[in-house]
């Protein structure tokens, strides 16, 4: 059985070393769906969607209306230190496919045990950079 949810956020990123308009600080209308697979239980539930939302908020929270800064951006950090903007720093460059793994493994690690005792086998994210852009990360647990 698969359960997904669709989570939204607005944020800022730029990609310094893109050759195209990418390399400028821009925004774009995140969207992400998020997919579990699993075996329900004897009520044919696998997992309420209340209880998915809970798990991933505080990293949606963490990145809506931010601007999502490479580690290794000096200039961009400079910026959004020097004006107090919100901003959620990552140990990559913030491409579509980075954050989608990124956001797969999170889960992963931060509801391990909750994942385990639900039976949940794959955790699939799909991110929209734009309405006809997205990246898919699928993630097979242990």
């Amino acid at each position: 059985m698969k359960v997904a949810k669709l989570f939204r956020w607005e944020a800022a990123h730029r990609l310094p070393w893109h050759e195209g308009a990418c390399c400028h600080l821009h925004g774009h209308s995140y969207r992400m769906f998020v997919e579990i697979t699993g075996r329900p239980d004897s009520r044919g539930l696998l997992v309420d969607f209340k209880e998915l939302k809970e798990w991933l908020t505080p990293l949606v929270q963490a990145w809506d209306h931010a601007t999502i800064v490479d580690e290794r951006d000096g200039d961009l950090l400079d910026v959004v230190r020097s004006r107090g903007w919100k901003h959620a720093v990552l140990p990559f460059d913030t491409t579509a496919e980075n954050l989608c793994r990124y956001a797969t493994e999170w889960l992963a690690a931060t509801k391990a045990e909750r994942l385990r005792e639900l039976g949940i086998r794959r955790i699939v994210a799909r991110m929209h950079e734009t309405e006809t852009s997205y990246a898919e990360h699928e993630l097979e647990l242990g």
